[in-house]
């Protein structure tokens, strides 16, 4: 698991959806764009499904988390490839 660091707040979510996301706003911010992106995350300990306006200005940080789950995250898989499919259609 890692956690998305962002203005104050910390997003749980699996590796390779902190991944994607941190490249999509990598790619945002190098065509000086923005977007919203929904993946699934954790919340107090509870599945929930984060929105997150990326790109721009923002500072971003992906780091590791001391936490492990023993079961897939339904839908990070999804998210995952959405993701990177928009960060692809922009290179």
């Amino acid at each position: 698991m890692k956690d998305i660091l962002i203005e104050g707040h910390r997003i749980l979510t699996t590796d390779d959806v902190a991944e994607a996301v941190l490249s999509y706003a990598r790619v945002l911010l190098e065509r000086g764009s923005a977007d919203i992106v929904e993946f699934p995350s954790f919340h107090d300990g509870n599945p929930t499904l984060c929105s997150l306006l990326i790109g721009g200005a923002g500072l971003m940080a992906v780091v590791d988390a001391p936490v492990a789950l023993s079961a897939p995250v339904g839908g990070a898989e999804l998210a995952c490839d959405e993701i990177t499919r928009r960060a692809d259609a922009l290179r």
